[in-house]
């Protein structure tokens, strides 16, 4: 049972006797349940949907935040490290004539995380584009040459 395990193996034996078929029913009626931590349960809109591509010449990196304005990132590079924060504001308001009401619908969301590069990077060299929902965020590669592994020796000394 996939509520008691992580993974259907570890499933001991003893309870699929008692309840034959009980991931099958579960599936059934709930899907596929979520890993602690999956990313489902963090509360955010945006909920951490980035990738990275290592270029030859560059290093892409694409956030996906949809329904956002560009006055509304903001990014730093850091080291080797991409910092982004996204606070995403919205405010709609209905007032009709000869009602007796009115509308008026807000919404808030923040959401912060932190990419580590795994090459080396010029980090002012940087450039970002939105469109479509998708932040493109192009860091140029530092091609410099690399310093050579040095060999340490540990000595053993009382």
């Amino acid at each position: 049972m996939n509520l008691l395990a992580k993974r259907e193996h570890e499933v001991p034996a003893a309870l699929e006797k008692v309840f034959p078929g009980m991931d099958e029913l579960v599936r059934s009626m709930f899907g596929r349940m979520i890993e602690p931590g999956s990313g489902l349960l963090r509360g955010s809109v945006f909920d951490s949907r980035w990738e990275t591509e290592l270029k030859d010449d560059e290093v892409v990196v694409k956030i996906s935040c949809p329904g956002c304005k560009s006055s509304e990132f903001d990014l730093e590079i850091v080291g080797d490290f991409l910092n982004f924060k996204i606070c995403h504001c919205e405010e709609k308001e209905n007032s009709a004539k000869n009602k007796h009401y009115v509308f008026r619908e807000r919404s808030c969301a923040e959401y912060e995380d932190s990419i580590k590069i795994p090459v080396p990077i010029k980090g002012s060299e940087a450039k970002a584009k939105y469109a479509d929902g998708v932040i493109c965020v192009r860091i140029p590669r530092d091609r410099q040459k690399p310093l050579p592994a040095k060999t340490i020796k540990v000595i053993c000394g009382k």
